[in-house]
């Protein structure tokens, strides 16, 4: 049975919006983006002269669509938390705990190796 380069392009787009869901976990903010965006090209693409995607393609689409958007929350959830952290003290404390445990160093000693002075 031969495959018509739309079913290669389709299989190709699926395989790349699994890589992306997987990189959300792995390794968030800019894998997910590109294997995203490349595997929705790719499910467009692989529709050719029909007038609708195949299955394979619309699912890449979606899964692809959906991996864009949760790391788009991600990201911006991660700076909300920030700027929350920033302007509560009690906040402050508690990473600061967390920070020491883990890293051994306080949330202070962190903002001014970052150049960042808390308020």
């Amino acid at each position: 049975m031969r495959l018509s380069p739309g079913d290669n392009l389709s299989r190709t787009a699926m395989s790349l919006a699994v890589l992306s869901v997987f990189s959300l976990f792995v390794f968030p903010v800019v894998l997910p983006y590109i294997f995203g965006s490349v595997s929705l090209i790719m499910a467009i693409l692989s529709r050719g002269r029909q007038e609708r995607l195949s299955r394979r393609g619309r699912s890449a689409a979606i899964i692809s669509t959906v991996s864009i958007i949760l790391n788009t929350a991600l990201i911006i959830s991660t700076v909300v938390y920030f700027i929350k952290v920033m302007h509560d003290p009690q906040l402050q404390e508690q990473l600061s705990q967390v920070l020491y445990k883990t890293y051994g160093i306080t949330y202070d000693e962190l903002m001014s190796q970052l150049g960042i002075m808390p308020k």
